[in-house]
Parts: structure tokens; sequence; C-alpha cells
């Protein structure tokens, strides 16, 4: 189920996950089994590579997990999927598990673009990704979504394939977002535009597309742009979920600029604005760290 784009930002963002879902309880203790995993690809390749004499088979794909030590949803993967009897048979038997700390290993973060945690790349044995989870499933899911990628079903050649005879707005804003996680980000601003541009600008794909358009300057650090484009998506959707999303970013965009007169003054309009949302409360701890930061400390004289 495609998770609205509003929402996922925001989550992303404020909490570290991407994804609304309550978290499950963990299933994790000293004895339970979980998925073998390995600790880099080359020690999976090893593992997994078919003997010669077995030449008609192919190497299994490679899952790698890349997750923080911050990261709540990575440990709820460990705890609640890697640990499922369904998902252990899966990794000993079809696709090999790496799991990576991209706070450690940055060198292969970087290279498959790797900005969201958890973050899994199923790669085929030559290294080349064939497609990616970003987020949380739980382990029904999860497994279906890899045994579609491994089947050519869901990927982004795939998507790219069907938008080739389908004139879908939903099929071209799931290609932007298997683009924008890939960091091919001119690739992902091409189809969220076309997503607007063929459709009425004022409905919640457009919203979505052009919150994610929004949210690709502020990645990149073009505060000017992404300040400009959360507004307008602000000013043109009003007092709806979209709209107050955009308000909020901009808001935040400020504080990431450095601009804290601004940044506060936006907060204080959010809770003015939307006094019945959930995210005043996070607005206030904002204006707070803004307006209190921590008092230095001082060494004190023996």
């Amino acid at each position: 189920m495609r998770i609205a784009t509003s929402l996922l930002l925001f989550i992303f963002f404020v909490a570290g996950a991407v994804t609304a879902q309550e978290e499950p309880e963990p299933a994790m203790d000293s004895t339970t089994p979980s998925a073998v995993s390995y600790a880099s690809i080359e020690e999976a390749r090893a593992a997994t590579a078919v003997p010669w004499y077995n030449f008609w088979d192919d190497p299994k794909p490679i899952v790698v997990k890349f997750y923080t030590d911050w990261c709540t949803w990575c440990k709820t993967i460990d705890t609640v999927v890697l640990v499922d009897s369904a998902v252990i048979d899966f990794f000993n038997n079809e696709m090999a598990l790496v799991i990576i700390n991209a706070g450690v290993d940055t060198a292969l973060t970087k290279q498959y673009h790797v900005s969201g945690f958890p973050t899994l790349v199923m790669i085929e044995a030559d290294g080349n990704e064939v497609d990616r989870l970003v987020g949380y499933l739980p382990p029904e899911p999860f497994l279906k979504t890899f045994r579609d990628y491994g089947n050519g079903i869901g990927t982004l050649d795939d998507l790219l394939n069907r938008a080739t005879t389908e004139t879908d707005r939903e099929l071209y804003s799931e290609i932007a977002e298997k683009y924008k996680y890939r960091g091919g980000s001119d690739d992902a601003k091409v189809w969220y535009q076309k997503v607007v541009d063929e459709g009425d600008p004022l409905d919640s794909l457009s919203g979505e597309s052009r919150l994610s358009l929004a949210d690709m300057f502020r990645r990149a650090k073009d505060w000017e742009a992404a300040i400009d484009a959360y507004k307008a998506v602000s000013e043109d959707f009003g007092d709806s979920p979209i709209g107050a999303n955009a308000e909020i970013w901009t808001a935040i965009v400020y504080r990431q600029s450095g601009d804290t007169t601004r940044a506060v003054a936006g907060f204080e309009a959010f809770i003015e604005n939307h006094p019945d949302r959930e995210n005043v409360e996070y607005c206030r701890k904002q204006i707070k760290k803004l307006t209190e930061p921590p008092e230095e400390k001082k060494d004190i004289e023996g």
C-alpha cells in the first residue's frame, strides 16, 4: 500500500523512520533464532557462490540492510522480521542477507545512495541494484516485496516499462520515489513534475508530488528554493493536511538554514493556525530549543 508522501516526509524527518505504523512488539530474546547474515557483500558472495559444477544455477541475490544505531525501525526489523520463521527460511534458501552499519561503512552507504533508514537494497551478484525497500514492512509483505523484485515485479525497470504504455499518475509518482531514494534527483524531479503537469495541480497527488519536489530542494540545501516551494504548497492547499505539512516544513527549513527568528515565527504560526494537529507539540519543543539553548558548561576550578 502506498504511503502518503506528505505523512511519510514528516515522520521520516522527525522520528527517523519511514512508516506511519505503530511499532510492533519485539519478538527477540537471547535464544531467539534469526536469519543468517553476513558482515560484507564479499563475505556473502563467498558463502553463497554456486560451485563450478552447478554452472546452470545463478548465485543467490543479496539483500543489504543498512541501519544506524539510533534508528528505531532498524531494530524492529531485527526483532520482528528477521526472527520470523518464513523470513529465516527465505534468507537460508533464496537470498543472502548482509547487514551494514551505515555509520561505520560510509563508503558502501554512499555507493548505494542510502539516505534514510532502514534501507534494504537488493543487488545481483555483480553488485548492480535490482531495487530497494525503504522503511519497515511486517514479515509477509516484506517477503512478497523481495520475491516480487526477484521476479522483476515492482522494480524501477518494471515501472518504467509500464510507463511506456500506461498513463497513470500514481505510477509516475512511484517511479519518482524510486529515483529519489536511489539518489537520482534529476530523474525524480522529472517524474514528480509529470504527476503535477498531467493532472489537477490542486489534487492530493499533485500536492504530495510538490511536497516531494520541495523536499528535494531541502535535501540539496537549496534553502531559498525549498522555502518558496513549501510556501506555494501551503498557500494552494490551505488548512488541508498537505498545506499544514508544507507550513511546518517551511519552519523546519528556516531552522536548518540557521534563520532562528523566522523558524520560531514559523513554528508559532503553525500552532496558531493548526491548534488541533498532532504536530503542535513538536513545534513547541522546537521553539523551546531555539529560544532556550542549553547553557554552556563552565569549568569548575578546584
